[in-house]
């Protein structure tokens, strides 16, 4: 086959391997491979190919192939050393870019993998875009030169592209900007731009891999984008590979060192491995490079803020709360002045328009305690129900709670502005925050007063710290009426339960005690690992020694190496290994099958379990909890109080000690606990949905009514 002819196919199978056709773009490698198999840029193209598809020891002799056969290709010498990264040849790539450097290899793309390599981090798969193959003058439709006025054509349109691609992005049009962005890298794939966007919109929907493909693609075009390296980092902790994200995110504070972003999404890379107090002091750092204007990232980390320091047993609650009123008054103080005059109509009797905003419409524990609610709200006259989505992710779940709502608008998209302005020309009398500060919140946009009256629920154990919000619905066990009214901004309104509860419905039958077969107690925790800090650590390792004999049982343990920090934390205060169990993360049915092999729970502190505590319930396993002076060391208490289990909740650790002994010496006793407590479930107010329902509507009905009269809003019990 002609010399022209195995170019022009060469950069035929180029084309298919962008467009992401890598079966044929194979077998064309291989037919010209078989013609010619010292041609350089099939062998670096099928080397790339095999890298791309996770295969890189298969793709290294091609690579070498195409290096030995023009070594002063620099593209063909950092996709073999991407290889040997790749394939944990660490000693012949150290080797190779030795060798490379003495033929003068350099640039920006050969210093970060310089730096990764010295760094000894996981190899990390670079799919390097294949460079257009030689093609010989006089090829037939292909000029021989290329003139000055097409590059200028080229460049021209190419800024036009970006320009336009930017702006879409600005519009929020995230759609239309995806569609661009990827047509974009099939034409222009060696700029950065593009490729930027696809990885962070992509990323966005949960295409992990592919994202992380574009985004290493657009690292090494721009390798000085700061917010490339942030983005890339990002996306190596959703996919657990924290040491490599650390690494791209410090990378991006070395490029820009007041980039607040990079510390916001440090921070979210330590919260994800449970290091809340590195989490914490990153937020910190980002929060103080704060400009003049408050923009989504800092609302949202300082949400994320005010949750770890709920965590944090040496913050008060006092601090706490003024923690919380910083952060309404950095993001509402500007805004009061413009809330609207609502003109809603003030009829005591009309029909309410009741909007629910959150971002947990989806298999979640949040879907699971209003779903009830609203299968009982869902047929009143004197209620129309709409939903306002602010989250991309949808299942089954949501396409279940899609029948509750009149209407139901996804607003993921949508600016705080733009849904603000939507809640009012819907008409919503009463706006409900179902997040508090959590994630996917939209509490910026209740800080713009679009509805008349604002409650906060279930979402999160606190105040949201904004005077735009009027009420907060808890219930007596919760927060006892009196005791926590300081610590709110809104004011208390006493449901007969907080939430409702619904079991599993494949949810196994609930076994005898362990314990008088195995001859000694086991405690357990299914608490998420942020929550088990040193102060939890501590007070546990101390009812382990006062238990000699007892084992303790931890489970929801993420990949990765926790299981042995937790270990360790447990050995310096003399707990051996050999006493806990560990298991990693399961399905519903594996995890409530669990509790089959325990005794009693332990809670969390300051910051307790909630849904975890109500299915130890359910399964006859009661959860011993200290009732603190916060919101969030309030959970616990009011759950075992709804079931008058008072014998679990401690006052103090010195309490939790003694109960934890106590229980550990009557197993005769807590096992006729365990036998009576899913029944005690069916008889509590957690069980009843038609009640609670009747209450909050009921709640909802008094609240606007004195908006009617022009009346404050006041703290009072629903009946």
């Amino acid at each position: 086959m002609p010399q022209t002819q195995l170019d022009a196919a060469c950069a035929e199978a180029t084309e298919l391997q962008l467009a992401g056709q890598l079966e044929l773009a194979e077998q064309l490698y291989r037919a010209i491979l078989q013609a010619e198999p010292q041609h350089a840029a099939a062998n670096y193209c099928f080397g790339m190919l095999h890298v791309q598809s996770l295969r890189p020891a298969s793709g290294l002799p091609h690579l070498l192939a195409a290096l030995q056969s023009n070594p002063s290709v620099s593209e063909y010498w950092l996709g073999y050393l991407e290889a040997l990264l790749l394939a944990d040849q660490t000693d012949e790539a150290r080797s190779t870019l030795a060798l490379g450097r003495e033929h003068g290899l350099g640039g920006a793309a050969i210093d970060g993998f310089a730096e990764r390599l010295a760094a000894r981090l996981p190899p990390v798969p670079v799919p390097v875009q294949a460079p257009a193959p030689p093609v010989a003058p006089g090829t037939p439709g292909t000029p021989a030169k290329v003139s000055k006025a097409s590059r200028r054509n080229e460049s021209r349109l190419v800024r036009e592209q970006e320009s336009t691609l930017l702006a879409l992005v600005d519009k929020r049009d995230f759609t239309a900007a995806l569609t661009l962005a990827r047509a974009m890298t099939e034409r222009f794939p060696e700029r950065g731009l593009a490729w930027k966007v696809v990885g962070a919109f992509v990323s966005t929907d949960g295409g992990h891999e592919e994202s992380l493909a574009a985004m290493l693609t657009a690292v090494r075009l721009m390798p000085q984008d700061a917010e490339a390296h942030v983005n890339l980092g990002l996306t190596l902790a959703k996919m657990t590979r924290f040491e490599e994200a650390e690494f791209y995110l410090r990378k991006a504070l070395d490029i820009k060192p007041g980039f607040a972003a990079a510390h916001y999404r440090l921070a979210m890379a330590y919260e994800w491995q449970g290091r809340f107090a590195d989490a914490e002091a990153s937020l910190r750092r980002g929060i103080a490079l704060r400009t003049g204007y408050a923009g989504s990232d800092d609302e949202l980390s300082y949400s994320n803020l005010l949750f770890l320091v709920s965590h944090n047993a040496a913050v008060g609650a006092d601090e706490l709360f003024a923690e919380h009123c910083r952060f309404g008054e950095y993001f509402e103080s500007t805004l009061r002045a413009g809330w609207p005059t609502h003109s809603n109509v003030r009829d005591l009797d009309r029909r309410l328009r009741v909007g629910f905003v959150s971002g947990d419409f989806y298999n979640h524990a949040v879907s699971s305690f209003i779903e009830p609610i609203l299968a009982e709200l869902a047929g009143r006259p004197g209620l129309e129900l709409h939903a306002y989505y602010s989250n991309v992710r949808e299942d089954e779940v949501s396409r279940r709670l899609r029948g509750h709502f009149k209407r139901w608008t996804s607003v993921a998209s949508s600016s705080d502005t733009q849904l603000a302005n939507q809640v009012m020309a819907d008409g919503i009398d009463i706006l409900i925050d179902l997040s508090g500060h959590t994630g996917n919140n939209r509490l910026p946009m209740f800080a713009r007063k679009p509805a008349p009256l604002q409650i906060s629920w279930i979402g999160y154990p606190g105040t949201t710290g904004l005077q735009a919000m009027d009420y907060f619905l808890a219930d007596p066990h919760f927060l006892p009426p009196g005791q926590f009214d300081r610590h709110f901004t809104e004011k208390l309104v006493q449901l007969p339960a907080q939430t409702p509860f619904q079991p599993h419905p494949s949810a196994p039958p609930v076994n005898s005690l362990p314990a008088l077969a195995a001859g000694h107690m086991t405690f357990g925790s299914f608490n998420r690992l942020g929550k088990i800090n040193d102060a939890t650590i501590q007070v546990w390792s101390e009812l382990l020694s006062r238990v000699p004999d007892a084992m303790m049982l931890i489970a929801g343990i993420p990949a990765g190496n926790e299981h042995r920090q937790l270990s360790a934390k447990f050995g310096r205060h003399g707990i051996d290994a050999d006493r806990l169990q560990f298991h990693a993360r399961c399905d519903m049915d594996q995890y409530l099958a669990l509790y089959h092999r325990v005794d009693m729970c332990l809670d969390t502190t300051p910051y307790n379990g909630g849904t975890t505590t109500i299915h130890a319930l359910w399964m006859g396993v009661p959860t011993l909890s200290i009732a603190g002076p916060t919101p969030a060391a309030r959970s616990g208490a009011a759950i075992l109080g709804q079931m008058d289990l008072h014998e679990f909740v401690a006052s103090s650790a010195g309490d939790f000690l003694e109960k934890g002994v106590y229980w550990a010496q009557h197993t005769d006793e807590l096992a006729r606990f365990r036998a009576g407590l899913r029944e005690r479930w069916q008889q509590s107010p957690g069980r009843r949905a038609d009640v609670i329902a009747a209450a909050f509507e009921s709640a909802l009905r008094r609240m606007w009514q004195r908006w009617c009269q022009r009346l404050p809003a006041e703290s009072f019990q629903a009946t």
